[in-house]
């Protein structure tokens, strides 16, 4: 299917459409949610800015190219919507493709509306989040 003939009536279509590409590690279906711009942007955890489409799907092939497809979930935490721009913050979490690994990553999702559907302009996560520790005496780091 040509990716732009792909349409995500609701933001939350095209979420689930991206962290499901991410899951198969499907550049196709990647490429179906992003929006065709030069003002697409992405931020890996740790990684710098990407800007433009090219850059953007030029990183996910690389995170693709000879990895095990992960386990993904993800959770959304808040949400703001207008008439063509939705802000979604999720909690994701991302393990490894034999589990060995896991990270919960904090990320903010961007979406706009063009020509009837949903395509996500930005992506930005954080680095992983550092799991807390049930130590009794253990002092604050500030």
């Amino acid at each position: 299917m040509n990716p732009k003939q792909m349409t995500f009536p609701d933001p939350t279509d095209t979420e689930a459409a991206f962290y499901a590409a991410f899951r198969r590690l499907d550049i196709g279906q990647m490429e179906d949610v992003w929006l065709d711009s030069a003002k697409a942007s992405c931020v890996h955890p740790g990684g710098g800015l990407l800007l433009g489409i090219d850059a953007v799907l030029a990183s996910w092939g690389e995170i693709f190219r000879d990895s095990q497809p992960p386990q993904v979930e993800y959770r959304l935490i808040q949400t703001s919507t207008d008439a063509v721009l939705a802000v979604h913050t999720v909690e994701e979490i991302v393990s490894s493709g034999s589990g060995e690994r896991r990270a919960r990553v904090l990320a903010s999702n961007v979406y706009r509306l063009v020509d009837g559907s949903w395509r996500m302009l930005a992506h930005h996560a954080s680095l992983p989040l550092v799991e807390p520790h049930a130590r009794k005496h253990q002092k604050p780091l500030h």
